[in-house]
């Protein structure tokens, strides 16, 4: 307990996850190692050479969940109650769902799948929401003025989180692994870091000029950031590496209570107004993530790749 009738929560929040429904390939061929990597030529026979793709819906997946959740509340004082909640979280998966609606990817190489150990898609960093409750002081006033100028309240929802993990992909099968659905993951370029993938400016290559702008609608996180690898191999990039653009609003609705005796001894008019994201901001959803076509040694970044296409 607090002072001004406040209260304070703080929590841990875990769980673990095992046997979770999973898509893969269930016919695939396997690589070799070569200079401790897995490789493959593209020729390799699948576990199964009489068929070709086999969609495999299993139940081997895991997850492991980590939390701490705050909460402060003040209770209804002078006016004024409020709540806060803040959940700061880490959701690490394998790849997990079966249908269109739950699917948050298909493991890159279904043998490995500790390869495919990363964010789950729908992990959040960071997810804060505080709400609150004002009501204006009653004037000192009497017949129509205390009918017009008194039971005034206004009440808000502020919310704030992090972007969604997304997974920056090549369009092609580079590694040759057969693998369904058959994209790759990129390198990463040496000394580029997640941060400054999405802030500052592009370093530039062929296709994006140097000094554009990052963390912007128009070109969200720099595509020069990432590589091709050779063919054969899997990109050093692990799943879901970047986050998609966060998430602001804040609603807020104004409100009057004004008491007809007519109506009872509880009976009153209520006026409400209710503006949902009233300060306009503009909420993007995940940028292009495929990168390059991911057929030659060296490509141009795709149009597409960093830039939003709409908004949430």
């Amino acid at each position: 307990r607090l002072p001004f009738d406040m209260a304070l929560t703080l929590a841990y929040g875990g769980s673990r996850g095992i046997n979770l429904p999973e898509r893969k390939d269930g016919n695939v061929a396997p690589g070799q190692i070569v200079n401790g990597k897995l490789f493959w030529t593209g020729s390799e026979p699948r576990m199964n050479p009489n068929w070709t793709t086999n969609e495999f819906f299993t139940a081997g997946g895991n997850s492991y969940y980590h939390s701490l959740q705050a909460g402060l509340n003040k209770r209804f004082g002078r006016g004024l109650q409020f709540q806060s909640s803040y959940t700061y979280s880490k959701l690490i998966d394998e790849a997990q769902g079966q249908t269109g609606g739950d699917n948050t990817g298909v493991p890159v190489d279904s043998v490995h799948r500790e390869l495919d150990s990363g964010p789950a898609e729908f992990d959040l960093t960071h997810n804060w929401r505080v709400n609150t409750i004002y009501r204006l002081p009653k004037l000192a006033v009497t017949g129509t003025r205390d009918k017009l100028l008194n039971g005034w309240w206004l009440s808000g929802i502020l919310s704030l989180q992090s972007g969604y993990p997304m997974p920056i992909t090549l369009g092609s099968n580079r590694s040759r692994s057969k693998a369904t659905p058959g994209a790759n993951y990129p390198d990463l370029v040496a000394g580029r870091t997640r941060h400054d993938i999405v802030s500052g400016v592009s370093t530039g290559c062929s296709g994006v000029a140097a000094g554009t702008p990052l963390g912007t609608p128009d070109l969200f996180f720099d595509p020069c950031a990432f590589s091709i690898q050779p063919a054969g191999f899997l990109g050093n990039l692990g799943r879901n590496s970047l986050r998609g653009p966060g998430f602001a609003t804040v609603d807020f609705s104004i409100a009057k209570d004004t008491p007809l005796g007519f109506l009872g001894e509880s009976g009153a008019l209520e006026f409400r107004g209710e503006f949902f994201n009233v300060l306009n901001r503009a909420n993007f959803s995940q940028p292009g993530g495929t990168v390059y076509p991911g057929v030659a040694n060296v490509e141009v970044p795709l149009a597409s790749a960093g830039r939003p296409t709409r908004t949430n």
